[in-house]
């Protein structure tokens, strides 16, 4: 990638071994991530992110941005955060590689639909998914941003992604939240499931114990197969630890939009020194 260009990464992080989390990272000239964007399960009363919803009265779909670059933290008024989802080994594919202008002009499209979308507030489905109705999760909100941005939404291989053929509000709506001056690039690509990164790509019959095929069968037997897995994450060190940070975030940026309103602005201050 030439030094002046910026770019839109999609990524996937794996969940309980055969489910994707997928999600948009930005990446400056030098390749260093800067930015962030999930769909997350919220605490409806804490406001913290979670690592997965159990009961939809008391968690919703939210977007969060978590920014570490420190100088584009400054420019969307929020403190930089460690925390990320990156990981070594994950798939990945860049989806935008141009300049300035045109990868911010469309990523702070997404980050500006943040208010609105969470607005809706969404009931998040129990455990990432249902079986008997449309599951809208954080895949959806994986797809509702990226056509926000009109950039390709990824499919990723090995994996199955619940709730990624669903949005988080209607096309019509989308396109409003869109910045008209950067044209869609492309409609949503088919199912390619190509290996992509040096790696191999996974299929059901390579590991029918804990493929696709095992998790969709446990999902029409009642949820019981991702419904454990997903207890067990919420249970384990790592997703203590994440909601921790995540809630420390969460306290940080309220306590930035706080001190906002208590600066008086350079009016206010003339008036008092006259």
């Amino acid at each position: 990638m030439p030094d002046d260009q910026y770019s839109i990464e999609a990524r996937s992080l794996r969940v309980a071994g055969v489910a994707s989390h997928d999600y948009w990272v930005l990446r400056g000239p030098d390749g260093k991530d800067m930015a962030e964007l999930h769909g997350l399960a919220t605490d409806r009363e804490t406001n913290r992110a979670i690592p997965i919803g159990t009961d939809e009265k008391k968690h919703s779909l939210r977007i969060w941005h978590y920014v570490h670059d420190k100088e584009f933290a400054a420019e969307h008024g929020v403190k930089p955060t460690r925390e990320t989802y990156i990981q070594e080994g994950q798939q990945h594919h860049t989806v935008l590689s141009g300049s300035k202008e045109d990868v911010l002009g469309r990523w702070n499209a997404a980050v500006a639909a943040k208010e609105p979308l969470n607005a809706l507030d969404l009931n998040y489905p129990k455990y990432g998914f249902k079986v008997f109705s449309d599951t809208v999760n954080s895949n959806s909100a994986y797809r509702t941003l990226g056509e926000v941005m009109g950039v390709p939404v990824k499919d990723f291989g090995g994996v199955i992604e619940p709730g990624l053929d669903n949005r988080m509000t209607t096309p019509e709506e989308i396109e409003k939240l869109r910045n008209k001056d950067y044209p869609v690039l492309s409609s949503r690509e088919p199912v390619a499931r190509e290996p992509e990164q040096g790696q191999l790509a996974q299929t059901d019959a390579a590991s029918p114990a804990t493929g696709a095929g095992a998790l969709l069968a446990g999902a029409r037997d009642g949820e019981a197969a991702l419904g454990t897995a997903m207890r067990e994450l919420q249970a384990s060190a790592q997703g203590q630890e994440f909601a921790a940070r995540a809630q420390a975030q969460a306290q940080a940026q309220a306590q930035t939009v706080a001190d906002a309103g208590r600066e008086p602005d350079a009016a206010q201050q003339a008036a008092a020194r006259s």
